[in-house]
């Protein structure tokens, strides 16, 4: 999967004018007043998918998704998530988001894409890679998704870590994402190869981009980032000796678990006290 995935924020109000443009109900250059020109050659590529799109086909319905994030970039910053867009995410972090995503195809009927259209987007971000939009979490959502992101910070950083990904970066950035969204009643949409960082003939006009940075974060945030992304430490050999961390089942019994393949028998119960021992005769 591409690793110039972005999160762009955005208003439903824009999507639908965006939508209206590609059915030629819009002159694209009213989408930007300051860049006319290139609004025009963005929509004309979607136009163009647009077409196709109807016939079911996919890759037409990618270079609708695709342009709505290209303009997205000319209007609202855009936060670049290297590797971690919200399909990595869910894949590979934290299923639990998977509640807070909803399809692209949601987001552009309701902006009046006919559906035949809309059912082509694939509704992640395919793993091959390729140019085009993916999840979407609608404005009434980024809140939650902030707070979900805040809840669940210290095992989000442990698992990034695990990854071996920069834990304070990456939480910190979608944090950004999420709280900057928030504030303004914006939705999130990620997308893949909308922008490709350090190559400026990528960039759409007045581009914000937002890059991961962990020197951005709170200093107790990010400490707190630090020490939780950080391996657990092994127990010291004097520990180790004195056999701490046993549960005390485990060490009344002399036994200790060997894990889900373990097969040894659990010991014979001792009788009771005032048990009679068997009888010889019998």
């Amino acid at each position: 999967m591409t690793e110039f995935t972005t999160l762009h924020p955005y208003d439903p109000l824009f999507v639908a004018r965006y939508v209206a443009a590609i059915k030629g109900a819009m002159a694209p250059g009213d989408l930007l007043p300051g860049a006319p020109d290139w609004a025009e050659r963005e929509i004309a590529r979607a136009q163009s998918g647009y077409t196709r799109a109807g016939d079911g086909g996919e890759a037409g319905a990618n270079a609708v998704s695709y342009s709505l994030a290209r303009l997205l970039g000319a209007t609202e910053p855009v936060f670049f998530v290297p590797g971690l867009g919200f399909t990595q995410l869910e894949a590979k972090v934290d299923r639990g988001i998977g509640m807070l995503l909803r399809p692209p195809s949601r987001l552009f009927t309701d902006a009046g894409l006919e559906m035949a259209a809309a059912r082509a987007m694939p509704i992640r971000l395919d793993a091959s890679g390729g140019l085009m939009g993916g999840a979407v979490i609608p404005p009434a959502l980024t809140p939650r998704f902030r707070d979900h992101l805040e809840q669940r910070m210290d095992r989000l950083a442990r698992r990034l870590a695990e990854a071996e990904m920069d834990a304070p970066a990456c939480i910190g950035i979608l944090l950004e994402a999420a709280t900057y969204a928030a504030e303004r009643g914006l939705g999130l949409y990620e997308a893949a190869d909308a922008v490709a960082p350090g190559v400026a003939e990528s960039y759409p006009p007045g581009l914000r981009l937002v890059a991961p940075d962990r020197k951005r974060l709170d200093r107790a945030l990010r400490q707190r980032l630090e020490e939780a992304s950080r391996p657990p430490r092994e127990p010291g050999l004097l520990a180790r000796m004195m056999g701490r961390g046993t549960r005390g089942k485990e060490a009344e019994n002399g036994r200790r678990w060997g894990g889900n393949s373990d097969v040894t028998p659990p010991p014979e119960r001792a009788p009771a006290p005032d048990s009679a021992p068997p009888s010889l005769e019998e």
